[in-house]
């Protein structure tokens, strides 16, 4: 599967920061807050400046919107990302995560950075929400114009615990790259990253994220920064070996003074759970979203993607919840 990242990007910008100071309100409101009649669920998500984090505040609110009608009480937690995720579900620390696909697979077969764990057998899928890239951004001195290009300089690979930077190891391996090939590889979070590279103090950053992206935009925009196509023949030996990824294109009508369609790594950010929760937690979640999907998918231009048939399928390697699944089959969605 294939998809071109772009689209509703303007119209969406001008409410962006309403929409989000309207989700944080209704989902990060103390757990006191729940009440004696309401269950308390959680939705483990990234950094408050990610779109895991948005997409979490956007579920959430829809569920909270309701919930008088189906005593369920819906909370984000801020967190580093999807390996974090994948740990917090196996503690039980948390009743849902957002997750990248090719972490998803892992903590499923307890491959790669869940090995020494082994494979976490009560894990399971709700729906995937979105495509997001592995999405190379340089600085406009660095004299990077290919992926290849990268070796020698100074890259941020982003914070210990996320999805991204353990995603970059993984190419970075398949490529034959090592960490002695770069004289820095440092692990700023999202907040620092624009400073650092429109200051020179790193050459390039790699994020995993959906498109548009406003941190993006900015570094595009202020610095002069440019996207770097993410190509070659490791990349396309990841995409014929590993089911969860694909390959996709950033349209050049996406940011403002790009003009060329960029090729990146893709892959699926998806909901997850445990065995553990409850049936009907999973069912008024997934309704609280597919009941209006038109709605929860202008809320953030990433979020249409995927198409309703899409987000039951794509990237999901564990079996779906039967709370999910029982949605779904009275849908026609499965």
């Amino acid at each position: 599967m294939g998809t071109t990242f772009g689209g509703r990007f303007r119209r969406w910008r001008t409410t962006a920061l309403c929409s989000f100071a309207l989700i944080v309100s209704f989902a990060s409101l103390p757990v006191r807050a729940a009440g004696p009649d309401l269950s308390l669920i959680s939705i483990a998500t990234g950094n408050r400046s990610g779109v895991y984090y948005f997409a979490g505040g956007t579920i959430c609110a829809r569920i909270n919107a309701h919930r008088w009608q189906h005593g369920i009480r819906c909370l984000t937690q801020e967190t580093g990302g999807s390996i974090d995720n994948l740990r917090a579900l196996r503690t039980g620390s948390a009743t849902f995560a957002i997750v990248q696909s090719d972490w998803h697979h892992n903590a499923v077969l307890g491959d790669e950075r869940f090995e020494p764990v082994g494979p976490d057998r009560s894990l399971r899928s709700v729906f995937a929400i979105y495509a997001e890239a592995l999405t190379v951004v340089a600085g406009r001195e660095s004299g990077i114009v290919r992926f290849a290009d990268l070796v020698g300089k100074r890259v941020n690979m982003g914070p210990p615990g996320s999805g991204g930077r353990a995603t970059m190891e993984v190419v970075m391996d398949a490529v034959g790259w090592e960490a002695g090939d770069f004289p820095a590889l440092s692990s700023l979070d999202a907040s620092d990253v624009s400073d650092a590279l429109c200051e020179g103090e790193i050459d390039a950053a790699i994020f995993t994220i959906a498109h548009p992206n406003l941190a993006v935009e900015d570094l595009l925009t202020s610095c002069g920064a440019q996207l770097i196509p993410v190509e070659g023949p490791g990349i396309t030996g990841l995409v014929a070996e590993r089911p969860y990824y694909f390959a996709s294109t950033i349209s050049g009508s996406t940011y403002p003074n790009q003009r060329d369609s960029v090729p990146v790594l893709a892959l699926a950010a998806s909901l997850v759970t445990t065995a553990r929760t409850s049936p009907t937690e999973v069912y008024e979640l997934v309704k609280a979203v597919f009941d209006d999907l038109p709605g929860f998918q202008d809320a953030h231009p990433a979020f249409g993607e995927f198409t309703a048939a899409q987000m039951v399928t794509q990237g999901l390697s564990a079996p779906l919840h039967s709370g999910a699944l029982r949605y779904f089959k009275e849908k026609g969605l499965q």
